[in-house]
């Protein structure tokens, strides 16, 4: 495991926080995990991945609608990672153990490994946030610069026009070798990743077999390779391009930190939950349309700093967070549009290539 430890002796703020968010859940007698609205989503963009997947291989449709509808498939695949998977991983779709981890397989289907998720985003990334040789979020595209601690190349001055064309492919080179490499390697950054089970080996391996069938064989079985490849990499465009910005959005811009832990102690001075709100930013908070596509990470403070709640809470966690952070003087990052947001990340990368910061 890493190294690198959080001031949390004395941590005055979250145990604040915490007692206003125990507060809301008592008062209301509410569970915090997923509930109908929740439900009612997967409802709805599960099913509608099928039924577009479907259209494509039964009616052979037109080459513009097919594209129409690779370009569909793609959000819908985003959509479910957001709202079905993200809740099921994290533990808190359901009440239920064995719900969670059923919805946590909505990843493994779209070629992933909830395995290794649980890994890299649960742990790794929601305690080292933006945290640089720990976090693999910003440290996972060799030619792009997120953080101020990075080296800086020459060509970096020129990312904020190439990173979106290298997040069209973020989805197909997680499955195809990012997974493999951390399956192998057995680490990710600093953290080492705990062995697997014989049966998590079979779901890892079998994952990929099942997905390459789903998403290449059969549509190449019913159009032919080259139509099949190209919708594969229209879908995987799509998809990784939303992934991206999403993620992106939420550390790496404008306004947010990248602290580094004291090179004697390896200790951050500030407590966990101070580090995750410097790290982290909001954006489209009014948007109910943003926050039912998204999972409600829109609201990624909210989501950093109580990971084991449904998603469907942030938007009435959001009030108390933003108290607190005034009753402590502490900056709440938040942007109010979705392409606010986006141009800010593409600054962020535009200022950190430029050869003066």
């Amino acid at each position: 495991m890493s190294n690198v430890k959080f001031n949390n002796k004395v941590k005055p703020f979250k145990e604040a926080l915490d007692a206003k968010v125990k507060v809301y859940f008592q008062s209301r007698e509410l569970s915090r995990k997923g509930n109908w609205h929740l439900f009612a989503k997967s409802a709805v963009l599960i099913p509608a991945a099928v039924i577009i997947y479907l259209c494509l291989l039964i009616f052979h449709p037109v080459v513009w609608i097919a594209i129409l509808l690779c370009v569909l498939l793609g959000l819908a695949l985003a959509f479910i990672g957001f709202n079905v998977m993200h809740d099921g991983a994290h533990g808190c779709y359901s009440n239920s153990k064995t719900v969670n981890e059923i919805m946590a397989l909505t990843l493994n289907v779209m070629g992933g490994s909830d395995y290794l998720w649980k890994v890299k985003h649960n742990i790794v990334h929601h305690t080292y946030t933006n945290i640089t040789g720990e976090d693999e979020d910003i440290d996972k595209f060799p030619i792009l610069r997120f953080s101020p601690e990075q080296k800086r190349y020459w060509y970096h001055r020129y990312q904020y026009i190439y990173a979106p064309v290298l997040y069209l492919f973020t989805s197909l080179s997680w499955i195809l070798f990012n997974d493999y490499q951390k399956y192998f390697s057995r680490k990710i950054e600093a953290t080492k990743i705990p062995p697997m089970k014989w049966y998590e080996k079979i779901l890892f391996w079998g994952s990929k077999v099942l997905n390459i069938g789903i998403f290449l064989v059969i549509p190449a079985f019913v159009f032919g390779w080259i139509p099949a490849v190209i919708g594969l990499l229209i879908m995987h465009g799509v998809f990784g391009l939303t992934l991206s910005f999403v993620f992106q959005m939420a550390h790496c811009v404008e306004n947010t930190s990248f602290p580094m832990p004291n090179p004697n102690s390896h200790k951050i001075e500030n407590e966990w939950a101070l580090h995750q709100v410097a790290t982290t930013a909001n954006f489209a908070m009014k948007s109910k349309i943003a926050s039912w596509l998204l999972g409600g990470l829109n609201f990624q403070i909210e989501h950093h700093l109580y990971p084991g709640i449904s998603h469907v809470h942030y938007r009435a966690l959001s009030p108390l967070v933003q108290q607190t952070c005034r009753d402590f003087d502490v900056p709440y990052i938040a942007y109010p549009t979705f392409l606010q947001a986006v141009f800010s990340h593409l600054r962020h990368l535009r200022n950190l290539g430029r050869a003066t910061e």
